[in-house]
């Protein structure tokens, strides 16, 4: 049977159809470029399952679920829960964790059992989530993204204007120290974290401003094994929708 994933995230969609095994197809766009969507799954063949992550408004996801709709086929919203995939949740109310961060939880334990990992996912807002090596998630943390941090200060602070400005350990003009500040605020939170970790431990980063993000931990001074994982949201929900169908 072929599964279609699907990641609504804030500011981006992302799918991939898989046949259990393999990857077939995958694609992303715009949370607003919903023509877009439609023509990539034009396409590709009617999946049997279509199961959906979603952290955006009800608005942005019910426009999704409407396109699906266009296969008759069984659709599921995911939720995190106490315990799946070999992955039991620490939060207070196992529910009210994001579906995205649990689906990248789930994918991170089948990627790399046995290992204590700090799953980082740097979008809209960058989350750093802990998961030991016996798959227990005991909480994590939210920040903002790198974009809403740069609107904070901006709207915040008007004199400080409005050009992006780029990364440098000492900066010299207002841009720049912005930028800087937020990147390091942002990789100081991930390295005081990953130093908890103590078995064997791997930070896995992913996410729109990963690329921005990893020169700045992947640095020998710092003793922070990491790897650059794409679509760990999609992995995940890959291995829920099978072990749901178990």
């Amino acid at each position: 049977m072929l599964i279609l994933a699907i990641d609504i995230g804030n500011t981006r969609i992302k799918w991939g159809l898989s046949n259990n095994t393999n990857w077939l197809d995958r694609g992303a766009a715009s949370s607003n470029e919903h023509a877009v969507l439609a023509g990539q799954w034009a396409g590709i063949p009617a999946p049997g399952h279509i199961i959906i992550s979603s952290v955006a408004h009800t608005k942005k996801t019910d426009q999704v679920t409407r396109l699906c709709q266009s296969w008759p086929t069984q659709l599921q919203l995911i939720t995190a829960q106490a315990t799946q995939c070999g992955v039991r949740n620490g939060y207070d109310d196992p529910t009210q964790l994001g579906s995205d961060r649990w689906a990248a939880l789930v994918g991170a334990r089948h990627l790399f059992p046995g290992r204590d990992l700090l799953v980082v996912q740097s979008g809209t807002a960058t989350t750093i989530d802990t998961l030991d090596a016996s798959g227990f998630f005991p909480g994590g943390l939210i920040l903002p993204g790198v974009q809403l941090m740069w609107q904070a200060l901006t709207q915040g602070a008007a004199k400080l204007g409005l050009q992006q400005g780029k990364f440098n350990v000492y900066p010299r003009n207002t841009a720049d120290a912005m930028q800087s500040g937020i990147l390091n605020a942002i990789a100081g939170g991930i390295e005081r974290r990953f130093r908890l970790l103590k078995n064997n431990p791997l930070c896995l980063l992913s996410g729109g401003d990963a690329d921005i993000l990893l020169p700045l931990l992947d640095i020998p001074t710092l003793d922070i094994p990491i790897q650059r994982v794409d679509d760990l949201v999609l992995e995940g929900i890959i291995l829920i929708a099978q072990e749901g169908s178990k």
